[in-house]
Order: C-alpha cells, then sequence, then structure tokens
C-alpha cells in the first residue's frame, strides 16, 4: 500500500510538471502569435508615442474647426459692412450670414470648453510633458480671444441688424476698429498654436510598400505614405501662405501651392495602381470619394485666389479669397484626420 500512495504520488507530480510545462507552452505560442500580428499592424510613427499622435491629431481637428469659425465672422464682417466712413442713417445693411456665424462661433466656444474643463474628450488626452503643456497653454489662450471674438461681433451683429446705425453712427467706427483688433488677436493665437501642433508632430515611419508581404498590410503603408505626402506637401503650401496679406508677394506661396498640386496628383495615381483586397477596399473609396473631393475643393480655392488676387482692388476683396483658402484647407484636413483614423481601426480586427 505505500509503495501505490509513492507510485501514485510521483505520477501527480509529472503531471504537475508536463503540464506547467504544456501552459508555458502554450503561453509562448500565443505570445508568438500576439508580436506576429503586433508585427503586422505596426504603429505608423517612429519616436512618437500613441497617445502622442492621438493628441496631435484631436488638437489638429480643434485647431481647424476654431479657425474656420474666426475666420467666417471676419469673413462675414468685411463683406456685409460697408467702410465706416461710408455708412449713413440710409444704408442697407443686412448681416444675416454674420449673425449665423456668431451662433456658430458660440457653439463651437461651448463645445470646446466643455470637452476641455468639464470631463470631456480633450480632458482625457495624454501626451509627454512638454507637449501636453506647451499645447494646451495655447489652447487655453486662444479660447480666451475667441469669447473675446465672439462678444465684440455679436455687439456688432446687434449694432447692423437691429439698424441701432439709423439713430446712432457715432459707433461704426470704433466696433470696427475692435472687432479688427480682435480678429487680429485670435488670428495670432490660432498661429501660436499651429506653430506648438507642428513642433510636436509625430515623426513619419515611411516603410517600402514592396518590402511588405502581407497584401492588407501592403495596402495600408500605400495609403499611410500617400496621405502623409500630400500632408506635408499642404503644410509646406500653409507655411508660405498663412503670412501673406493683400499687396504681398505671393510668388512663393503660389509655387508652393504648385507643387502640393503636383503632388497630390501623383500620390492619387499610387492610390490607383495599389492592390486592395475586400478588406481593404474602403482605404481607396474613402480616398476617392471623400479625401480627393476634399482636395480638389481646396486646388480649385487655391487657383481662383492666385489668378484674382492680384487684380483685388481692397483688402476686403482680397480676405474673401484668402478666406475661402482657409477654409477648405481645414476641410481637407479634417477628411485626413478621418481618413487616418479609419485606416488604423482595422488593426483592430
Amino acid at each position: 500500500m505505500p509503495n501505490i500512495k509513492f507510485i501514485f504520488a510521483i505520477l501527480i507530480t509529472v503531471l504537475i510538471l508536463t503540464g506547467c510545462s504544456l501552459v508555458d507552452k502554450i503561453k509562448q505560442k500565443i505570445s508568438s502569435k500576439q508580436s506576429e500580428k503586433t508585427e503586422q499592424w505596426e504603429e505608423t510613427t517612429d519616436g512618437s508615442s500613441s497617445e502622442d499622435m492621438d493628441f496631435y491629431n484631436k488638437y489638429i481637428a480643434v485647431l481647424n474647426k476654431t479657425q474656420e469659425a474666426g475666420e467666417n465672422i471676419y469673413k462675414d464682417y468685411m463683406s456685409s459692412v460697408p467702410e465706416p466712413k461710408s455708412i449713413t442713417k440710409n444704408s442697407l445693411i443686412i448681416p444675416v450670414s454674420l449673425q449665423i456665424n456668431v451662433g456658430s462661433l458660440e457653439r463651437t466656444i461651448k463645445e470646446y470648453k466643455r470637452s476641455y474643463f468639464d470631463g470631456g474628450e480633450l480632458s482625457k488626452l495624454k501626451a509627454s510633458d512638454d507637449m501636453q503643456n506647451t499645447v494646451e497653454s495655447g489652447f487655453k489662450k486662444l479660447i480666451v480671444s475667441m469669447e473675446d471674438l465672439h462678444t465684440i461681433s455679436a455687439k456688432v451683429s446687434d449694432y447692423y441688424s437691429k439698424r441701432e446705425y439709423e439713430n446712432d453712427l457715432s459707433k461704426a467706427q470704433p466696433y470696427d476698429d475692435e472687432i479688427k483688433a480682435s480678429y487680429k488677436n485670435f488670428k495670432s493665437d490660432i498661429d501660436m498654436l499651429s506653430q506648438s501642433l507642428k513642433k510636436y508632430k509625430p515623426k513619419r515611419d515611411i516603410r517600402d510598400p514592396a518590402s511588405v508581404s502581407d497584401v492588407n498590410e501592403r495596402a495600408s503603408v500605400i495609403m499611410l505614405n500617400v496621405y502623409g505626402n500630400i500632408l506635408d506637401g499642404a503644410e509646406e503650401f500653409y507655411d508660405a501662405y498663412r503670412g501673406i496679406e493683400f499687396k504681398s508677394d505671393l510668388r512663393e506661396a503660389e509655387s508652393s501651392f504648385v507643387k502640393f498640386e503636383k503632388v497630390f496628383n501623383q500620390n492619387k495615381d499610387d492610390v490607383q495602381k495599389g492592390e486592395f483586397t475586400e478588406r481593404t477596399k474602403f482605404m481607396k473609396y474613402s480616398f476617392e470619394d471623400y479625401f480627393t473631393k476634399s482636395a480638389d475643393n481646396f486646388i480649385q480655392a487655391g487657383k481662383k485666389f492666385f489668378a484674382e488676387a492680384p487684380q483685388a482692388k481692397n483688402d476686403n476683396a482680397f480676405r474673401l479669397l484668402y478666406n475661402d483658402v482657409i477654409n477648405d484647407y481645414n476641410r481637407m484636413i479634417d477628411s485626413y484626420n478621418s481618413s487616418i483614423g479609419s485606416i488604423n481601426m482595422i488593426k483592430q480586427f
């Protein structure tokens, strides 16, 4: 009986040891599979954490939306309200579009204040300390200048829409000075936040599609390279464009614009030549039906600007053309961010 117990104990010990070994092998196998999957759908940046990349993309979207809201206010004011010295009690001024965009600016301010200060999406974003502190400081400063622009533009809108100027023309010039000064501060804060984001732009990981064996991964590499090339060209143009004023020398900005259009067309051809499976065709379709449309609109706005801006009779006419390019540029960047997000989602499946 003792011998039987001894043999039984040995058998139990062997089973435990081999069982542990088997578990370890299973764990190694699972780990290996996970590593293969991670390697197949690797991160699209080099030297930047996924948190930094997400933080960057979210604030690019914030920048674009806030810039468009502020630019629309100024564009509508300049187009609907005459020069103060030309206004009389009998002037017919109907700033309907200005009123609408004053409301739009107010909604944008509320959206981002709640997102950042009241536990929303922006409050949950994390990035490296230096990046987060710099960008968030610029964002909070921008919110203040947006609120100032909203307060002044609402006052100006009421002054003209309620026809208060018919009884008191003395406010026309001071209001003109106020809204222009407020817009200038807003634009300065937009540029500051833009430069901060540019400083922390995640580094691109440019891979050769020909070196990728998996057809699905190769498709994602093609698209990420395409979008990255187009974005680099767009940002180069924007850097040359954003500082120009009425009567500025447009040659550098126009040269960058022509270069962007060439880059876009070359990369559009790369998409057409790429191989896409049922799993990755959505990348191609999104590029053709969504991103390309926004890029084409931007290109048309740019062509119109460089054709007509040199003959603009005054700053108002120039600013209308200028702002149309800014707005279409921002919409193109928005579609870029959406497209990149949809490509990265495939890694989850």
